[in-house]
């Protein structure tokens, strides 16, 4: 393991302002970045917790870090001043380990599990306080009657876990098993942020320790279905705290799978920034925060299934700084001192690596249907400089097929016009940025008929 022994010496000589990088082929995984800006990307392949960094330009190097069991996937994953940190659920949700390198070698803290049939353990969060040990927070959830008990664990130096329990009476019920999220504010301590859904009713809470207990203060409340994926929290300027989150909303205006982004600042706001979509990442950057979510369409696009058999994704980022991408965002990470964020973006090839300090490029694209059977497609990139547009025709069970290659006019203005076999058909356009290699994309979010 001798690689991660030079992590911190060849930081800063490696990272610089290069992008679009190949990092395995592997089809998910998460970013992390160490407080000297080395990005590693973390993944499970077969039985093994893998760990690549970047070892140069267009270089990575992996390695095998532990073993897990069959069906274990990584939940959480940070960099900080002792190295990285993953956390792993076990199969079933079952079981909850935390691994993190301790000098030359990596210790497993096991904090959950093998829990019982009708016992499983929510989506983990996790964050490392100033000496880069682990802060993880999770739910113990009960299938059967479906209450619930948040727990925070802190692990010191020699591996062991400190819990403390945050909530209790098996508040609150949830139709799914609650996320949940540490956040380290301004004055050193922790805030636990967790999401629920139960009975047509949802809400996120901010637990806030006092004295010997803890205080929950709701975020977001109203009518709903429960929670979906992971919750993400990140402290703000001050005392500012964000937290972003998916829940399940049948019939709702905003199209079954809102995505919401909360401020708890001087006052309580919440915005929703997807109408249908997944949380992948909240990094706070110079832009403000910033929130990775994949939001999908599918031939059936009033299926509340999840997710739809025949998704199609488009990974978006929201925020000053924002823009969607050609494919489905892993992670997001913001970049310690430098104002740039890390992006690791799941394409057919595997896991691609980018590095950016703002996603200037806004790729636009309508379709419209000729009486003569053809399609008219036109739009325009904003922020474009040279390059090319690859217009495609996108399948969910099978490669997509390209309309064609343009190269953008007058204002970053393109068209073409397609003659497609079969309809519905779904089209997105893709202006790959010369400088940077970061796939800007427009997905329609409605098939041509």
């Amino acid at each position: 393991m001798r690689w991660f022994l030079v992590f911190t010496a060849v930081a800063f000589a490696v990272t610089g302002s290069a992008s679009a990088e190949l990092v395995a082929r592997a089809p998910d995984g998460m970013i992390a970045v160490a407080p000297t800006g080395k990005p590693l990307v973390g993944f499970v392949r077969g039985q093994g917790l893998v760990i690549a960094q970047r070892a140069g330009p267009e270089r990575w190097t992996q390695q095998q870090v532990t073993r897990v069991s069959k069906g274990s996937r990584l939940a959480a994953f940070k960099a900080g001043a002792a190295g990285p940190v993953a956390v792993i659920i076990g199969p079933a949700d079952r079981s909850l380990v935390v691994v993190r390198r301790e000098g030359n070698r990596w210790l497993k803290t096991p904090l959950a599990g093998p829990l019982g049939l009708d016992l499983s353990v929510g989506w983990p969060g996790l964050t490392l306080d100033r000496a880069g040990l682990p802060v993880v927070a999770y739910t113990r959830w009960h299938s059967r009657s479906l209450t619930s008990q948040l727990i925070l664990a802190k692990i010191d130096v020699r591996g062991t876990p400190h819990t403390q329990r945050v909530t209790a009476g098996g508040w609150p019920k949830s139709y799914t098993p609650p996320p949940a999220a540490p956040v380290i504010v301004r004055n050193g301590s922790v805030h636990v942020v967790e999401t629920y859904g139960v009975g047509g009713a949802v809400g996120t809470l901010e637990w806030i320790p006092r004295s010997h207990t803890w205080i929950g203060l709701f975020l977001s409340a109203g009518r709903g279905g429960f929670p979906i994926g992971p919750m993400f929290a990140v402290p703000g300027r001050g005392t500012i705290v964000y937290a972003a989150w998916t829940e399940e909303f049948p019939g709702s205006l905003y199209g079954g799978f809102p995505v919401t982004l909360a401020t708890h600042g001087r006052e309580i706001t919440e915005n929703v920034v997807s109408e249908r979509g997944v949380t992948t990442g909240l990094a706070m950057t110079s832009h403000g925060p910033e929130l990775a979510a994949n939001e999908w369409v599918a031939a059936d696009n009033f299926s509340f299934s999840f997710p739809a058999p025949d998704a199609v994704w488009a990974g978006t980022v929201t925020g000053g700084g924002g823009s969607e991408l050609d494919g489905r965002l892993a992670g997001l990470a913001a970049v310690p001192h430098s104002g740039a964020q890390d992006l690791l973006l799941s394409r057919p090839d595997g896991l691609w690596w980018f590095r950016s300090r703002s996603l200037p490029v806004h790729v636009g694209l309508t379709a419209e249907p000729r009486d003569d059977g053809t399609v008219a497609l036109t739009g325009r990139v904003q922020g474009a400089h040279g390059g090319h547009v690859t217009v495609y025709r996108e399948h969910a069970k099978t490669r997509r097929e390209t309309v064609g290659t343009v190269k953008p006019g007058a204002g970053g203005a393109f068209a073409l016009v397609d003659s497609p076999r079969a309809r519905p058909i779904f089209y997105r356009a893709v202006y790959v940025d010369p400088a940077t290699g970061i796939p800007y994309a427009k997905l329609l979010r409605d098939p041509v008929e």
